[in-house]
C-alpha cells in the first residue's frame, strides 16, 4: 500500500495482487496441537479495492485467498493524493481489521482467522510516473481451529493460536494514465504461540487501474 489516497470524492482504485507468503499447518506431530505451527512457503493472490470520500480520506478492502479479508481507513497528512500526481513527500497512517472462515484442502481443519492491522506509509513522488514508497507494518492475528481426524487423539481438538507480524516494505509504483503496477519487498519477522520465530523475505507485484 502506498501512502497516497485517491484524492476527491468517490475516486477508487482496483488492483490485482501476487506475492510469495508463509503458509503456517499446526504441528501434530506428538500426537497433540501443543507444538505451535509449521510455518511453509507458498504463493497467494489477492486485491485490493480503495475509494476516496475526500482528498485525505480512503476506506479500502483487502482481500487475500485463502486468509483474511480486512475493511480499513487509510489518512494521508503530508503531500497531495493521487490525483495531483504532484511531486514530493507523501505520509499516511492506516488501519484495517477483519476475518473469515477457512477450512484446509483435505477437510481435516476447518478453522476461524481474524485479524488487525496497522501501518506507517512514507513516500517521496519523483514524476508522476514514478512513486518510491515504504511501509512500516504491525499485524495480529488469531487463529481458532477445530481438527477433524481418523486420530481419536487429535479429532475434536480445538487449538487457538496467535500470530504478531511486523513488516517493513519498499517498492514502487510506476503509473502510466489510469494503468499502475507496483513491485513490492518485505522482510517481515513472525512471532506465533509455542512457535520459534521466523523470518524471511517476501515479494511481490501487483497490477491496477484508477478511476
Amino acid at each position: 500500500m502506498t501512502p497516497e489516497t485517491q484524492g476527491g470524492a468517490l475516486r477508487g482504485q482496483f488492483e490485482l495482487q501476487i506475492t510469495n507468503a508463509t503458509q503456517m499447518a499446526i504441528d501434530t506431530s506428538n500426537g497433540d496441537a501443543e507444538n505451535g505451527v509449521l510455518y511453509e512457503e507458498t504463493s497467494r493472490v489477492g486485491f485490493l479495492l480503495s475509494s476516496s470520500f475526500f482528498d485525505s480520506f480512503d476506506l479500502f478492502w483487502a482481500h487475500v485467498g485463502s486468509a483474511n479479508s480486512l475493511i480499513g481507513a487509510k489518512v494521508q497528512f503530508i503531500g497531495d493524493p493521487r490525483i495531483s500526481g504532484s511531486a514530493g513527500h507523501k505520509l499516511a497512517i492506516a488501519a484495517a481489521m477483519g476475518g473469515n472462515e477457512h477450512e484446509t484442502d483435505d477437510e481435516t481443519v476447518k478453522f476461524e482467522l481474524s485479524g488487525k492491522e496497522f501501518m506507517l506509509l512514507y513516500g517521496y513522488r519523483i514524476n508522476a510516473n514514478i512513486l518510491p514508497y515504504s511501509n512500516l507494518s504491525y499485524a495480529k492475528y488469531d487463529f481458532e481451529g477445530n481438527i477433524i481426524s481418523s486420530d481419536p487423539l487429535l479429532n475434536g481438538l480445538r487449538p487457538k493460536l496467535e500470530t504478531t507480524a511486523l513488516s517493513l516494505s519498499g517498492g514502487v509504483e510506476l503509473t502510466y494514465d489510469v494503468f499502475f503496477a507496483k513491485l513490492e519487498g518485505t522482510y517481515q519477522q513472525l512471532e506465533t504461540t509455542d512457535t520459534k520465530n521466523k523470518s524471511r523475505l517476501i515479494l511481490g507485484y501487483s497490477l491496477g487501474l484508477n478511476w
